[in-house]
């Protein structure tokens, strides 16, 4: 079964990661101020990050990285290894970039 996640739009998943993030900020008892001088990242650009607004991956990661969250995103940085299969079709080459699916239509 997929994870509810995926019946949310890219907005929600926004508003829902901003509320986790003031959430997570206020339980450590940091003010936006105090994580803007931990960060480098301006107050402004928490705040919208705390209001579900668009901001760099860069900010998240500097934000999460302040209030101690990476490991969140740890299993993105798991194993970048290639499946046996795959790289036997690719003859040991490993694949830099995608080149689609023939003879579907997106």
């Amino acid at each position: 079964m997929l994870s509810e996640i995926y019946g949310l739009s890219d907005t929600e998943i926004l508003r829902k990661t901003g509320r986790y993030l003031r959430r997570e900020r206020l339980n450590k008892n940091i003010t936006q101020e105090e994580l803007q001088n931990i960060t480098g990242v301006h107050r402004k650009t928490i705040s919208d990050a705390e209001n579900g607004k668009n901001i760099t991956l860069l900010n998240m990661i500097s934000i999460m990285r302040g209030l101690k969250l990476l490991d969140r995103i740890d299993s993105m940085m798991g194993d970048e290894r290639i499946s046996p299969v795959m790289l036997a079709k690719l003859k040991g080459r490993v694949p830099e970039r995608a080149t689609g699916r023939r003879g579907e239509k997106g």
